[in-house]
């Protein structure tokens, strides 16, 4: 190996055990026990010097992580992609690429301030309308707070032709209330579920796994700090927030999702760091937070690594259906984020 590529090798390793979550005092414990720095890669991102050498080779590496509850599918990987980050910072931004994924049904960003126009695109599913309908407190199809499983029995009128139209109206007026309330209120005014058994209280699921390690955000405590605290929480100088939907393949049904984004660039350089917090979702789906680290090849300026944690609380994925479906949804988990890692690498590599 030569000197260029050895320090190349040794300035990635480094960075992955920093967005892993382990600081200079953790590396030089590992050390301490005699533990080098690739057993340490391998205790967290699982990652083997096959891994490793197919990252430094461009190929996408993809890795279920522990998880801290029989709910939570943690998934992780990271692939090294021939480009810029400040293109791949714009085109996140704008969704770009986004909306021609085959996962993807539907996505858009919303205005800022949002606005209920914003909406008018989504066409909700008619399976989930017909949902609504028969929706009661702890006995529906679609995820809801009690208020507003009331709400769609008392303002629709669903024997007149058109109730899929007021349906469909009101489950938007919902959706942008979300919205609404989260900015002004942040995780504290997130709903609570009440569609089956226990309630579900959505903030508390997102500050658990806000606040988790490993994390990128291990690194970036500040930026930590400032979304458990959203909107009160100071501003991070180089964030930018913005919000988006999306209706997306998951699961057995397309779920309708809200998104919270927040791009972290920051002025003096460095690694850049997007946390996207999903706060509601239709279906499955508890709370959501996907960490990215866009970090320069220290040996090619032409190139960066894109690294990727994802960490989902999934309903009814504990117990004894739990123990079954759990390694489909990994599969699936891992799956489409080797598709995503290539499709984005194939895209941006071709508009060099």
């Amino acid at each position: 190996m030569s000197e260029a590529a050895g320090k190349t090798r040794r300035d990635l390793l480094k960075s992955l055990l920093a967005t892993a979550g382990w600081t200079a005092a953790s590396m030089s414990d590992a050390r301490a026990l005699g533990t080098d720095a690739l057993d340490v890669l391998r205790s967290t991102l699982a990652l083997s010097d096959r891994d490793l050498s197919a990252l430094l080779q461009g190929r996408p590496v993809v890795k279920t992580l522990p998880a801290s509850t029989g709910r939570e599918v943690a998934t992780a990987g990271a692939i090294r992609i021939r480009g810029t980050i400040r293109r791949f910072v714009e085109q996140f931004q704008t969704l770009e690429g986004f909306r021609r994924s085959e996962f993807v049904h539907q996505i858009a960003r919303f205005s800022t301030p949002p606005v209920l126009a914003d909406l008018d695109p989504l066409v909700p599913e008619a399976e989930d309308l017909a949902d609504l309908r028969t929706c009661r407190v702890g006995k529906c199809a679609v995820r809801l707070p009690a208020a507003d499983i009331h709400r769609f029995q008392t303002e629709v009128d669903w024997r007149v032709p058109d109730w899929s139209g007021a349906a469909s109206a009101l489950f938007k007026r919902t959706l942008f209330g979300y919205v609404a309330a989260y900015r002004a209120g942040g995780l504290d005014r997130l709903p609570r579920y009440d569609d089956q058994g226990d309630p579900i209280a959505v903030g508390e699921q997102l500050r658990d796994l806000i606040g988790q390690s490993p994390s990128p955000l291990d690194t970036d405590p500040a930026l930590r700090e400032s979304l458990l605290r959203y909107p009160a929480g100071g501003l991070v100088e180089g964030a930018n927030h913005f919000f988006y939907w999306s209706k997306e393949e998951f699961g057995f049904k397309p779920i309708v999702g809200l998104n919270h984004v927040c791009t972290h660039v920051p002025p003096a350089g460095g690694p850049v760091t997007m946390v996207t917090i999903q706060f509601y979702a239709t279906h499955y789906i508890d709370g959501q937070v996907a960490v990215m680290t866009l970090l320069p090849d220290p040996a090619d300026s032409g190139a960066f690594y894109w690294l990727y944690l994802n960490r989902a609380r999934i309903g009814r994925l504990s117990g004894f259906w739990g123990v079954l479906a759990r390694p489909i949804v990994q599969g699936r988990a891992r799956s489409g984020l080797s598709k995503s890692f290539t499709t984005t690498k194939t895209r941006m590599e071709n508009q060099r």
